[in-house]
């Protein structure tokens, strides 16, 4: 047969040891929730589209591009319908530095084809006198 103990604590004791209870339990549940990963911040397609100075078509068409395709935009399906897609903040920020440096380019190359246009069309009239 077990024995059975009973403990008696005085009043200064008892909350010494309630304390103590406390500070272990607070201690076990931040150590948990510091191993859990945050939440992943999401946007809407037209939250996104603001975000990216683009128009929600745009974005949408970006979705049907092939897999491979560095304008490929990644979505989080949060409701089964289109609706309900979801952006990621960290897709949106490597979809900005994977197609950054396209958009670079793109600007440099049309301020330069709109140079040209403006020099040829000075110089046209120029050739008819």
């Amino acid at each position: 047969m077990i024995p059975v103990v009973t403990l008696a604590f005085s009043e200064e004791q008892k909350a010494e040891l309630e304390q103590a209870i406390r500070r272990e339990i607070a201690h076990q549940v931040s150590t948990l929730l510091s191993r859990l990963p945050l939440p992943e911040v999401m946007f809407s397609f037209p939250q996104a589209a603001k975000l990216l100075a683009l128009h929600p078509e745009t974005l949408r068409d970006y979705l049907k591009l092939p897999t491979g395709h560095p304008r490929r935009l990644r979505y989080v399906d949060c409701t089964g319908s289109s609706r309900g897609y979801r952006i990621t903040a960290a897709e949106l920020l490597a979809w900005q530095q994977r197609n950054h440096a396209d958009a670079l380019r793109d600007s440099i190359l049309r301020k330069v084809a709109e140079r040209h246009a403006r020099l040829t069309a000075r110089k046209s009239p120029q050739k008819l006198r």
